[in-house]
């Protein structure tokens, strides 16, 4: 059983609490936790709303930690000091979230450790305590907010929902118990006025063993299908597939593309027009150059580029059987747009010549949702793409007095959350993409509302190498079944598949200098029908038979189960350097003795083999280096 626990100090004294419930602090203060139960999964969430019922001011509220509970693991005695620390021994598993977005024009090893997995061990001669920050005030850059404890087969994931700055520290004592307490990273200290509410961050812990009948990461990953996935919301779609353009591409341009891809019955969802596409900006063909940037905040259609107001686009979009996808950057402004002037009390004050719209402020988070409304409606939206790139920890930590500390965060991460709450009840339809310089605000509250279809800007240069995709992919499956990839290459079978997500874009049409041959669509129609057959299992249970990081002489496999059909894909890469021409693998989530009937999507080829012989199922056989290879299978009996 999962024990609820948080914590606060107010009038001098530490309030810990164990169960959910209302509690009347004083005259003015109520503070009520909000817990739900998962028991299919062993697993509850829990949030801490903080409420002023009173006609004075509450006295200071500070040092709130929304998780401060301990969970029980297995106990093993400790090894005699020296010695190496050995897998089932009590330890810690960690996730790095997006790296320095610099690192991507030149590191491919650096950019492929977002998403690794680490660990490390609670020991009394090394270290028994252990604290996570994530940077920039985006909750999954640097770090994500996914952690698990385990020791001996026995533990807990837990997960924490908030989309600025969070912390995370866990200690580990003598009888096997793991303290954790998290909450958020910046100062939280002040007083509500009366009749003012607000909420701090939720968590998450979903408990396993190794009795359990799934193994942990797709108990988690179902879990989150289940109940934290924008699925919620209301939409039936899993994903996106989605062709992008950039924004600032002239309208006559983005009609001759769309009928060149109808007219090779290429059948993509969703036309993703990227930035570049608003404001007076002179030169935005490109997205390496010109001043487009300069006008976020001005969400007119600049009518140079797009006469028609894009409707004409829309046209050829759906004639070529897609919905429009439109990109914005909604929290942000730069200086000199006209809405600064008008309305400066919408903003929070600049930060690097940036101006952040306080979504705390109804009127301004008001002002927002009226204009992303009337482009839902007016282009038949099926795609809201948010951006966000900007570091809003400094912003925060400067924004608030000494007796109000924390208040400015927590109202805009909230009215972040109230806006596309909203934008769900106008529009239940609507996919939300949460981008953030690719897959920087990653939390349950956000996995809640959107998909992370663009989960690292690596993706954005139009020669990035599949092998970091693949790293990628090996590491964010762990936590995210609803997550997206995007390739600019064309020509390359082993690039776009390494790209396959349970969403996926293609962007190799997309700026003013690429170019499409008769060769070039014939693929393009080759690979689009190929992801359109199998990407359903991509949100499925998930095993990783391969290696998991940048290792250009090893192999990367994958497994997608649907336990529900019996059926599935394994996906096999050999890369570049690999010395090796064949893979066995044991299939997973399948029966012993169960036949298993496999079809090649390179060739057609089918054959059957047995589940759980000794020497691995089915061997894969590549012979050429940096070559893949994609199989759909089924139990036939």
């Amino acid at each position: 059983m999962i024990k609820t626990g948080f914590s606060f100090d107010y009038c001098g004294e530490r309030k810990k609490f164990d169960r959910e419930g209302t509690y009347k602090i004083d005259d003015n203060l109520t503070v009520t936790c909000v817990r739900r139960e998962f028991k299919k999964y062993d697993a509850a969430d829990w949030v801490i709303w903080f409420e002023n019922t009173g006609k004075e001011n509450t006295d200071i509220i500070s040092n709130i930690l929304d998780c401060d509970t301990s969970l029980p693991l297995q106990h093993i005695g400790y090894p005699r000091s020296g010695l190496l620390a050995e897998p089932d021994y009590p330890a810690l598993i960690w996730q790095n979230g997006c790296v320095d977005g610099n690192v991507y024009n030149f590191d491919d090893e650096a950019s492929a450790v977002e998403y690794k997995l680490h660990t490390e061990y609670f020991h009394p001669s090394y270290k028994n305590r252990y604290s996570y920050r994530n940077v920039t005030g985006r909750s999954s850059d640097g770090t994500t907010p996914f952690f698990k404890v385990v020791s001996k087969g026995k533990g807990a994931v837990i997960a924490i929902g908030w989309t600025g700055g969070w912390k995370a520290d866990f200690l580990y004592d003598d009888n096997g118990n793991v303290s954790v307490k998290t909450g958020l990273q910046n100062k939280t200290n002040f007083y509500l006025e009366p009749g003012e509410k607000v909420r701090t961050s939720s968590i998450l812990i979903m408990e396993f063993s190794s009795d359990d009948p799934i193994d942990v990461t797709n108990k988690f990953r179902r879990l989150i299908k289940e109940h934290f996935s924008h699925k919620t919301c209301g939409t039936s779609r899993d994903g996106l597939m989605a062709f992008e353009l950039w924004g600032g591409l002239p309208s006559e341009e983005m009609v001759k593309r769309l009928r060149k891809l109808k007219e090779y019955d290429i059948k993509l969802d969703d036309l993703w027009i990227d930035a570049g596409w608003y404001g007076q900006c002179k030169n935005c063909d490109t997205p390496y150059g010109g001043d487009w940037y300069m006008y976020a905040g001005e969400w007119e259609i600049n009518k140079r580029v797009h006469p028609n107001m894009l409707r004409d686009v829309k046209e050829a979009a759906n004639d070529a059987g897609m919905s429009m996808m439109l990109w914005f950057e909604p929290e942000r402004a730069t200086g000199h747009v006209p809405i600064v002037k008008e309305h400066p009390e919408y903003f929070i004050p600049k930060n690097n010549g940036d101006y952040i719209v306080n979504y705390g402020n109804d009127e301004a988070r008001n002002y927002i949702l009226e204009i992303l409304s009337r482009y839902v409606k007016d282009l038949g939206m099926s795609c809201y793409r948010q951006d966000f790139n900007t570091d809003l920890n400094v912003l925060f930590a400067n924004a608030d007095a000494d007796d109000r500390k924390g208040i400015s965060e927590i109202k805009h991460i909230c009215g972040l959350y109230r806006l596309w709450d909203d934008l769900h009840e106008r529009f239940p339809h609507l996919l939300i993409d949460n981008c953030s310089s690719g897959g920087r605000r990653i939390d349950i509250e956000t996995m809640k509302r959107s998909i992370a279809f663009f989960r690292s800007d690596y993706q954005c240069a139009f020669n990035s190498n599949g092998n970091v995709y693949q790293a990628h992919n090996s590491g964010i499956n762990n936590y995210i079944p609803y997550n997206g990839c995007t390739t600019k290459v064309k020509n390359d079978d082993y690039n776009v598949r390494s790209s396959y997500s349970s969403s996926w874009g293609c962007a190799c049409y997309n700026a003013i200098f690429q170019e499409m041959e008769h060769k070039d669509f014939l693929w393009l129609k080759k690979v689009t029908d190929e992801y359109r057959r199998i990407r359903r299992y991509f949100s499925c249970d998930f095993y990783d038979h391969g290696s998991k990081v940048y290792d250009l002489t090893s192999w990367a496999v994958w497994q997608y189960h649907d336990a529900q059909s019996g059926s599935g894909i394994v996906m096999a890469f050999r890369r570049d350097n690999s010395p090796f021409d064949r893979v066995k693998i044991t299939l997973k989530g399948v029966d012993f003795g169960a036949a298993v009937e496999f079809e090649s999507l390179n060739d057609g080829t089918k054959s059957t083999v047995v589940a759980g012989n000794t020497d691995g199922d089915i061997e894969i056989v590549l012979p050429e280096k940096k070559s893949s290879i994609i199989y759909e299978y089924k139990i036939i009996k």
